[in-house]
């Protein structure tokens, strides 16, 4: 008996170990710093995160949370592009400092439809191209709202406070926000929910963003894990019948507050926006809506749109274009657009 118990524990261990070793990301690069918003210890933060790209400096700023959402799980990593779910309490950024700094720093969220962050494919590598470039990076690893829509943009707003706090010393002039599909989202978010300078963002790069949470392009698994699902709103069992029609109007109100076309104006960023026009998961037409939003509104912006790419191509470094499924030529024209257009700035 003790003799099968140990070859289980052995290859429980030896599972575990290949589960960890699968999930590594493709590109040896560390963060110089990786900051907790809203936890005190940093040894308690670090056991509770199951996450292989931490720094060695660790920071905790212990900042209080305005809103719980509600996740009573650890967080997990569940994919080779670095997917964490679950994040809770452990909300994070891992900040990268380039060598010869250009002036410009990117904050970039994620994307995984609110219920995961992609933090390799749409964070890591993307750090790694921008580094390069002279750009300070900052990754966030936000809560997953779990239908409390605050909690995102409170999180990406406390970091775009500590960045401008530090701006000076890291000979940083101008902030940016970059996202993807739903990190898109929230980057929209970012750039026109802002509630002040410090919070607001100097340009905004947007990857197959979700941008409408009304009419027929919605990509509803980003609403749902945004604002809750269809069954919670039209609940009528539990309500009086004036609760019930308050509700109602309260989710209305959310996903017009939450369609971001809806809140372009004059002061919103310069804004890049890429998307495929076979994207089978977010319609092309959420960047056309928004892009068209921010042309009537006097808005720099430029609009990127090709026809082969299908949903989540990410933004891989040059180093791991054998793992790409986004055609070279694409890919060269994109990065090649990219860098024209933040040169520009």
């Amino acid at each position: 008996m003790k003799r099968v118990c140990l070859s289980l524990i052995f290859i429980l261990c030896a599972f575990a170990a290949f589960a960890q070793a699968q999930y590594q990301p493709l590109i040896d690069l560390k963060p110089g710093k990786t900051v907790f918003l809203y936890a005190n210890d940093a040894a308690e933060a670090l056991k509770a995160i199951d996450d292989p790209v931490v720094a060695k400096d660790v920071e905790c700023l212990g900042l209080q949370i305005k809103e719980e959402c509600e996740i009573a799980e650890p967080e997990v990593m569940v994919g080779n592009l670095g997917q964490i779910a679950r994040i809770n309490h452990t909300a994070r950024f891992d900040l990268y400092l380039p060598e010869k700094p250009n002036g410009k720093m990117v904050v970039m969220c994620p994307g995984g439809g609110y219920a995961v962050v992609c933090t390799y494919g749409e964070g890591l590598y993307a750090a790694k191209w921008l580094l390069d470039r002279g750009y300070a990076v900052a990754v966030a690893k936000h809560r997953m709202p779990n239908g409390h829509w605050t909690v995102p943009l409170e999180d990406m707003q406390n970091i775009f406070r500590y960045c401008r706090s530090r701006a000076i010393l890291w000979g940083v002039s101008k902030i940016g926000v970059m996202g993807y599909s739903a990190g898109g989202h929230l980057a929209a978010s970012v750039s026109t929910l802002y509630v002040d300078a410090a919070t607001r963002p100097d340009f905004s790069i947007l990857f197959y963003p979700v941008i409408t949470f009304v009419g027929p392009f919605v990509e509803p698994g980003t609403r749902r894990c945004l604002l809750g699902n269809e069954d919670y709103w039209n609940n009528r069992r539990d309500y009086t019948a004036d609760e019930y029609i308050q509700r109602q109007e309260q989710y209305a109100k959310l996903k017009a507050h939450y369609s971001l076309e809806q809140r372009v104006d004059a002061n919103t960023p310069p804004t890049f926006i890429v998307h495929g026009q076979a994207d089978d998961v977010v319609p092309v037409q959420n960047s056309l809506v928004y892009y068209s939003r921010l042309v009537q509104c006097g808005v720099k912006s430029e609009l990127q749109i090709y026809d082969s790419p299908k949903h989540g191509f990410c933004f891989f470094p040059e180093e791991i274009s054998q793992h790409d499924w986004l055609a070279p030529e694409i890919r060269n024209s994109l990065n090649n657009s990219l860098e024209r257009w933040l040169n520009n700035l």
